[in-house]
């Protein structure tokens, strides 16, 4: 049982953010306090779970409704106000005289990145944070990835929300929107106001910033790491939106936080799992389970810190555990790559026809053959089938089907002679051309089943303006040849004895992003959608290969 009151805490800058207080029945006058912050919150009905928790161990657990939603006061803009937010509610924990000067944080998605902000305070209130599928790097997931701007996420999550939270009348259900509608809606620019009946201010600034400029870097972790002062335990999962991001910031942390117990004790945990959602159709056995392996690897974190922050909270628990997908087990890193990954190319090769499932493209130890081309035509785009996505289809799935399609290269090595074990980045080196300023490179790494099955594992995509740098856009010569190089993100998989590893190339993953117009105009803008052809090299003189992180000694 616990007592429950709430309180207006009162921010910097004048605004009031609703916040529940659960204490423990204790004769005790101060408790160590588990703290969430998060935009999920009913304006009316206070939630159960941190009831449940408070008096576990004496634990007094604290909900903030951030600001701009449930029953706090301003307007929402996703994560821009968390770190100032942050900063004060530890401050005001600090002053509060139930609280006995330990805080520890834990949440998923949006919780987490909150934990990465307050934590930047650097307030010595906070002993611990426990950031479950967070970002790393704004810009490059969840807005942008490869300078692609990611679009159902950002209409079903971020949209979506500021609508519940800018209605007048809370109590009333909104109308479902129709995703197909506004996925298929240009310009982009006009997509908040089909969705809110306004137009959004976070939604015209992300448009406004398509590169990697000055307004994201105050919340990219590279620039805040140095100022974390406490252990952190990362999770995230294969097939999740921050699968990289997790990753990142493990190795930010470990690398670069501002204290030694932060970079000793800062753990990372990458299981099969998404973003809370499905996995698809990958068998990964029966040891796989976020209760079994997560849950009471937090808890015993969180716990411990609380215990003693200068203490290691789990003692013998490597830093780095991850699921080796086809094996089927647990694997652990003293780091992210492992030091034992080597990276190692896989040509493409073909005589020229390397479309469709059922074409001659080929992926090997040397370049083969003259050039592939697809076609690509905005208004029929390559449809998304899995992936690190949030309201669309995720996870592990069948491809066959999408690789029926003429616009789909497909790169296929012969049948393994034995296992291949790979783990780390798989990055894809394009060489290549197209017949209009600007384009999209997609990247999809698959696993072939003797049967035919093919199942991805890996996937990325460059929007070809930002191939020199996420910071400046520069448009093509047509026709012109030149080196793409597609982040595929990190992955850990066995590829048995028998399978095939495979890659697609395509020039659309819609509506995971949005459509290249091919015309390079700006994005947020444009209405135009032009047809354009691209072409793949991979002889000696541009051979394009995929560099696969591979596990040597398996």
């Amino acid at each position: 049982m616990s007592r429950i009151q709430t309180e207006w805490v009162a921010m910097s800058d004048g605004v009031k953010l609703f916040t529940v207080i659960y204490l423990p029945e204790s004769s005790a006058e101060s408790f160590p306090v588990l703290l969430f912050r998060h935009p999920y919150c009913s304006p009316r009905q206070l939630p159960r779970e941190p009831e449940r928790l408070a008096g576990v161990d004496g634990l007094a657990v604290v909900v903030q409704h951030c600001r701009g939603t449930g029953a706090s006061e301003g307007v929402w803009y996703p994560w821009w106000p968390e770190l100032a937010d942050g900063r004060d509610c530890l401050a005001w924990l600090r002053r509060c005289p139930w609280c006995n000067g330990r805080v520890v944080m834990a949440g998923a998605s949006y919780l987490g990145a909150a934990q990465y902000f307050a934590a930047a305070s650097g307030d010595p209130v906070l002993v611990g944070i426990a950031p479950d599928v967070a970002p790393c790097d704004y810009h490059e997931s969840p807005k942008y990835v490869g300078g692609a701007f990611v679009l159902r996420q950002n209409i079903s999550w971020a949209l979506d929300n500021f609508r519940h939270w800018r209605r007048p009348d809370r109590e009333a259900p909104l109308p479902p929107l129709s995703f197909a509608e506004l996925d298929g809606r240009l310009p982009l620019a006009a997509i908040d106001q089909a969705t809110c009946g306004e137009e959004v201010g976070f939604w015209q600034d992300w448009l406004r910033h398509p590169a990697c400029d000055d307004y994201w870097a105050p919340y990219d972790l590279a620039t805040l790491a140095g100022n974390i002062q406490v252990p952190a335990l990362i999770s995230s999962g294969w097939f999740d939106i921050y699968t990289q991001g997790a990753l990142d910031a493990f190795s930010l942390l470990r690398r670069g936080a501002g204290s030694a117990a932060a970079r000793r004790f800062t753990r990372c945990l990458i299981g099969p799992w998404s973003h809370g959602g499905e996995v698809g159709e990958l068998d990964c056995g029966p040891d796989c389970s976020r209760e079994r392996h997560y849950t009471p690897l937090r808890d015993r974190f969180l716990r411990g810190l609380l215990a003693d922050p200068e203490a290691d909270p789990v003692p013998g628990e490597p830093p780095l555990r991850y699921f080796m997908l086809g094996a089927n087990d647990w694997r652990s890193a003293e780091c992210w790559p492992p030091p034992e990954a080597v990276p190692t190319p896989w040509y493409l090769g073909s005589s020229g026809a390397a479309n469709t499932r059922f074409g001659d493209g080929t992926l090997g130890r040397t370049p083969a053959g003259p050039a592939d081309t697809l076609i690509s035509d905005p208004r029929q785009p390559v449809p998304t089938t899995g992936g690190h996505f949030i309201g669309l289809v995720n996870g592990s799935h069948d491809q066959s089907e999408v690789e029926e399609r003429s616009d789909v290269l497909v790169y296929t090595s012969p049948a393994l002679e034995r296992d291949l074990e790979i783990a780390g980045r798989v990055t894809l080196v394009l060489y290549g051309s197209c017949s209009a300023p600007d384009c999209d490179w997609t990247a999809k790494l698959v696993d072939v089943f003797p049967d035919g099955r093919a199942f991805n594992l890996a996937d990325g995509i460059l929007r070809a303006r930002y191939r020199c740098s996420r910071a400046r856009a520069e448009l093509l010569e047509p026709g012109r040849i030149y080196e793409f190089r597609i982040d595929l993100w990190s992955i850990a998989n066995r590829f048995r004895r028998g399978h095939r590893v495979r890659l697609e190339i395509a020039a659309s993953n819609f509506p995971a992003y949005a459509r290249n117009a091919q015309t390079g105009n700006d994005p947020a803008t444009d209405v135009e959608l032009r047809v354009a052809a691209l072409s793949v090299r991979h002889d000696a003189e541009y051979p394009s290969h995929l560099m696969l992180p591979e596990l040597r000694g398996v």
